[in-house]
């Protein structure tokens, strides 16, 4: 995959569950945090700025990212802003620019269909995108198992 193709990531799963159950996993702070595998206080809503510090082991354990929530349509929609990747110690991404992730739910038989797709990798510098890309793609593969799992743990 070329630079100029690495712009936006799509993942879709069915989830055996109801739209409310998956919309409470997606926008409760409390049960966001247990299968995002972060710490975080506060509560989704328009125009919020959370802070989440990631609990999952290996090189990103105890990074802290912000997200500021931009929509929220209720059992729908609901998106956020972040800046991407793994971040580097000394490094100062407040100018860089962010990302748009959005998850969208569908009601489908035998349960819901949930699309997360995460836009905007296109104004991500050359020297971060391939490297950002593959950790969101990857990253975006296992937080779908995850929510999938969650969710049918927790009904």
């Amino acid at each position: 995959m070329t630079a100029a193709e690495m712009t936006s990531i799509e993942k879709r799963m069915l989830i055996r569950a109801p739209r409310a159950r998956v919309w409470r996993a997606l926008t409760e702070t409390g049960e966001f945090a247990r299968w995002f595998g972060v710490e975080m206080t506060g509560t989704f809503q328009p125009g919020a700025r959370l802070e989440m510090k990631s609990t999952h082991e290996g090189e990103c354990k105890g990074e802290s990212t912000w997200v500021e929530v931009q929509e929220m349509t209720a059992e729908r929609t609901f998106s956020w802003r972040w800046h991407p990747g793994v971040r580097q110690p000394d490094v100062d991404y407040s100018q860089e620019p962010t990302t748009l992730v959005e998850f969208r739910l569908e009601d489908a038989e035998g349960g819901t269909l949930v699309t997360v797709t995460e836009t905007g990798f296109d104004r991500i510098s050359l020297a971060r995108r391939a490297a950002v890309f593959a950790q969101n793609e990857a990253g975006w593969t296992s937080q779908m198992k995850s929510l999938e799992s969650y969710v049918g743990q927790a009904q």
